[in-house]
């Protein structure tokens, strides 16, 4: 037969294949994600949270010392940044805010950590925290927290306020970056005023711009505007997240926000906010690399 007699037909084919495809692939990902989503935070997520939190505040200038000379001082800081997430939510929801701390195992465990990373004979575990390959496998682990994370906060406030948009994307996203929230007061702990970095809302990094944009993806699956399920979507922003920040941190990439935000200035500063339309200075990005 001519061709254009078998064009209707393998057109056809094809799109049932496409759509078999597509349909098993989601199917794939929602189970990926319900998998994930049974995983409990407690040992592997919440072991490597403190473990990589403390041993990246230790990094920090006068991390040490104020440990050696005012230990209860640096362990409140430290535990502060490790229940960053659940304390500012639910300050956020109207909720006590000491909440977090009411799971002894979790707290124990922060406790633990931190000493292990400051006073470790040795200091072996700082040592160990120091390893790339490992490195590289906590921060896999830790984004895909994240993300579970930001999606966990994300249902809390709709227990509050179910058609609250804003509401929803800004409290879902204080699960995943509230710790440079609160960088500030652990800061005030050990170094002198000059010296203290300006808050997170004023050199936004791109773990907040990150935690935005993953919190709006599950408002908009909550309000349909997009074809996915919670659990499908918890795999995808969770393998793009990791697939980014391995990209910043082996190969040098930059901040992949960047070019939005220097666009987005420039249409505002040429609409007549700045006369000059310059793009505004870098401040803050050098530490888009760096980790909640």
């Amino acid at each position: 037969p001519p061709r254009s007699t078998l064009f209707p037909y393998t057109t056809l084919f094809r799109s049932n294949e496409y759509k078999s495809y597509l349909s098993f692939t989601m199917e794939a990902l929602h189970d990926a994600g319900s998998y994930l989503l049974g995983i409990p935070y407690f040992p592997v997520f919440h072991t490597v949270h403190c473990f990589a939190t403390s041993a990246s505040l230790r990094s920090q200038k006068g991390a040490v010392e104020l440990a050696h000379k005012h230990p209860l001082a640096s362990l409140a800081g430290n535990l502060i940044i490790v229940n960053a997430g659940g304390i500012l939510t639910n300050l956020a929801l109207g909720r006590p805010p000491l909440t977090p701390f009411g799971n002894v195992t979790n707290v124990l465990t922060a406790v633990f950590f931190w000493w292990l990373v400051y006073f470790s004979p040795q200091d072996w575990m700082f040592k160990l925290y120091k390893i790339k390959p490992l490195q590289y496998t906590m921060t896999m682990i830790r984004e895909t927290r994240r993300c579970r994370k930001i999606l966990d906060m994300f249902k809390l406030a709709l227990q509050v306020f179910p058609d609250k948009w804003i509401i929803l994307v800004i409290v879902g996203a204080l699960g995943g970056c509230s710790g440079k929230f609160l960088q500030t007061t652990e800061e005030s702990l050990r170094l002198k005023s000059a010296e203290i970095s300006a808050p997170a809302f004023l050199r936004i990094t791109f773990v907040t711009k990150a935690s935005f944009v993953i919190s709006s993806v599950y408002t908009a699956i909550h309000f349909k505007l997009l074809p996915i399920t919670m659990e499908a979507a918890l795999v995808v922003v969770s393998t793009c997240l990791v697939t980014v920040n391995l990209a910043m941190v082996l190969a040098g990439l930059p901040d992949p926000f960047h070019p939005i935000a220097r666009a987005t200035w420039k249409v505002v500063s040429c609409a007549g906010v700045s006369p000059s339309c310059d793009t505004p200075g870098n401040h803050g990005d050098s530490g888009d690399k760096k980790k909640d």
